[in-house]
C-alpha cells in the first residue's frame, strides 16, 4: 500500500505547514489508554498525552474512531496522520509504519481467559481481536484461532461458547475482571508476548510529523508532564 503521507512530504515538504488538521485514529475500548467515558467522549492516558502534544506543537488535531485492525492500514493509506491506542511496537509493525519514541512500558505476560478446565491454547480454538499483537502471536505459534473486529465480539464469542479461550490485554483491566466474574470464567493460561513499549505511529517516511511528535514528547519527559500523566492513569 502506498504511503500517501510520505509522498506528500517528499513532493511538497509542507506536511506541518498545511492548515489541514492532523487526524488521529484510535480504537477506544481499552482503559486506561483510550476509552469512551459515560458521555461517549474519548478519554484516557493517550487522549491526555496526545492533546498535550497537539498543544505544544501547535497542531490542530481531530480524533476519529476505528476498529484496531484499521489503524495501521489507515495511517499507511493517508486516512489518518497518527494512530495510537495501546499500540505495542514490534518488528512486524516497524516494517509498515514509523513509530514515535515510546512513552509507556508493557508487561509481556498476557493471559487467556476461559472456563475452568478449558483446553490448553495449543489445542483450543482461541478468539482474538484482529490486528493485535495477540493475533500475531497466535499465528506465529500455529494455534487455531478465530479473529473478530472488536474486543466485545471476542468476549461475546467466548461467553456463547463459540471459542474455547480468548486472548487479549485482559489481566490489568478492571472492566474485563467484571466480565470474567459474571460469566464464571477465569484467567486460565498465560504466555509471554514481548514488545518494545507503547508508541504512536505515522505513515512511513513522514519525518516532519514524526520529528514534531518526538520533540513534544521529549519536552514532556523533561518537564515531568509525561510522568505526571502516567501516575494519573496507571498508579
Amino acid at each position: 500500500m502506498v504511503c500517501l503521507g510520505a509522498i506528500a512530504a517528499a513532493v511538497t515538504g509542507l506536511v506541518l505547514a498545511s492548515s489541514e488538521p492532523v487526524t488521529i485514529g484510535t480504537d477506544a475500548p481499552f482503559p486506561e489508554y483510550t476509552y469512551l467515558d459515560a458521555t461517549g467522549l474519548i478519554t484516557g492516558f493517550e487522549k491526555d498525552l496526545m492533546d498535550e502534544v497537539c498543544t505544544r506543537a501547535a497542531l490542530r488535531c481531530d480524533w476519529e474512531l476505528a476498529n484496531f485492525d484499521q489503524l495501521i492500514p489507515g495511517v499507511m493509506s493517508g486516512r489518518f496522520d497518527v494512530v495510537l491506542g495501546g499500540m505495542a511496537v514490534t518488528d512486524d509493525r516497524r516494517a509498515l509504519v514509523d513509530f514515535s519514541q515510546t512513552y509507556h512500558g508493557t508487561d509481556p505476560e498476557e493471559w487467556y481467559i476461559g472456563p475452568p478446565g478449558a483446553p490448553v491454547p495449543a489445542v483450543a480454538l482461541v478468539g482474538v481481536q484482529s490486528g493485535t499483537v495477540h493475533e500475531a502471536h497466535l499465528r506465529r505459534m500455529g494455534y487455531r484461532h478465530t479473529s473478530y473486529p472488536t474486543e466485545p465480539q471476542v468476549l461475546a464469542a467466548l461467553a456463547e461458547g463459540e471459542v474455547d479461550l480468548a486472548l487479549g490485554p485482559f489481566q490489568t483491566r478492571s472492566d474485563i475482571h467484571a466480565f470474567v466474574a459474571a460469566k464464571g470464567l477465569d484467567y486460565v493460561y498465560s504466555e509471554m508476548i514481548p514488545d518494545d513499549g507503547v508508541a504512536m505511529a505515522v505513515c512511513k517516511g513522514n519525518t516532519d510529523l514524526l520529528d514534531t511528535l518526538n520533540g513534544a514528547l521529549d519536552a514532556m519527559r523533561r518537564d515531568g508532564t509525561l510522568a505526571s500523566l502516567e501516575a494519573r492513569w496507571f498508579e
